[in-house]
């Protein structure tokens, strides 16, 4: 197969080291993979057509095969999705679709997807004013987590654990972005009283890998980038159940499924419809086991299946 694998990296930026890898385990394998970096796309509206550029010369879009989606799609808005829908135009598979990603990247709109689904999740509460403050604090108990709608890797999560903190957090956010919206949620702790969570990679409908993060001494977050300590999981029938739920709920192909195991069960907390590739391969790699080349073999075969 002819693969494109599309990147948030930028111009000046090299790929990161699993995306190469990625690039490798193809090529081992007989196919062809180009790696795009998102800020070297052009494209030209004229009447009747368009024509994507990359890197100043014409992309010939109808040669791949199927695209491995690793953009940060938010909306039809978003100033990337412009990249996807070429490809779609010409008939190009995408992988994730962007409908799926826009699902999944709204932690607000994907809260509200899985409410509907008969699991736990995170209690979660809307700020949009002053006012809401009061009314939050007649339902949650501190310490509190706030966190932006649109953040990923632990971004825009922050920490509180009184209500001037709370408020003077609010302030400077606002301060900022008067129009900014965030949620205010429940600080979780896991069975074993630690910092922890899961993480659990679904491909194709199955799960693949999962893996126990514990956060570092120095982050109250538990995610690999900000030094989270991994290592392999093992899940319940229950846990492995409700994550496959989520994932055909959202309609993605690849997808991260972030819960917190308790005494009551699992709490799940988002669904990510690009999950980081660093930390689960390093929990989950054997000798007869990667997860990179896992991806490329399933997108094989959807290419396959067309």
């Amino acid at each position: 197969m002819k693969l494109g694998i599309l990147t948030a990296t930028i111009s000046e930026c090299d790929f990161f080291p699993n995306i190469i890898e990625l690039k490798n385990i193809g090529e081992r394998n007989g196919h062809t993979v180009h790696l795009f970096r998102n800020g070297e796309f052009n494209l030209i509206v004229d009447s009747g057509k368009t024509e994507l550029f990359y890197s100043g010369k014409s992309l010939d879009i109808s040669s791949y095969d199927i695209i491995l989606n690793r953009l940060s799609v938010r909306e039809k808005s978003n100033a990337e999705y412009y990249i996807v829908n070429e490809f779609l135009k010409k008939g190009v598979p995408v992988v994730n679709s962007p409908e799926s990603i826009m699902k999944a990247r709204n932690k607000l709109f994907s809260l509200q997807i899985m409410s509907s689904l008969g699991i736990n999740i995170t209690r979660s509460a809307v700020i949009r004013r002053p006012e809401d403050i009061d009314n939050v604090l007649k339902h949650f108990s501190f310490p509190l987590i706030i966190k932006n709608i649109f953040g990923s890797l632990g971004s825009s999560t922050l920490l509180v654990y009184d209500i001037k903190q709370l408020i003077s957090t609010i302030d400077w956010i606002w301060n900022v972005n008067r129009n900014e919206i965030f949620l205010i949620q429940d600080f979780i702790r896991s069975e074993d009283g630690k910092i922890s969570d899961f993480r659990v990679f679904i491909l194709g409908g199955e799960i693949i890998g999962a893996m126990k993060r514990t956060n570092s001494d120095k982050d109250f977050r538990a995610n690999y980038t900000r030094g989270a300590s991994v290592e392999k999981a093992l899940l319940t029938e229950e846990e492995e159940k409700q994550c496959l739920l989520i994932a055909d709920e959202f309609g993605l192909e690849i997808a991260g499924v972030d819960f917190i195991r308790t005494k009551e069960g699992p709490v799940f907390l988002e669904i990510n419809s690009n999950p980081g590739l660093d930390g689960i391969r390093q929990a989950t790699k054997t000798k007869n086991f990667d997860i990179l080349e896992k991806i490329i073999n399933r997108l094989n075969e959807i290419k396959r299946g067309l």
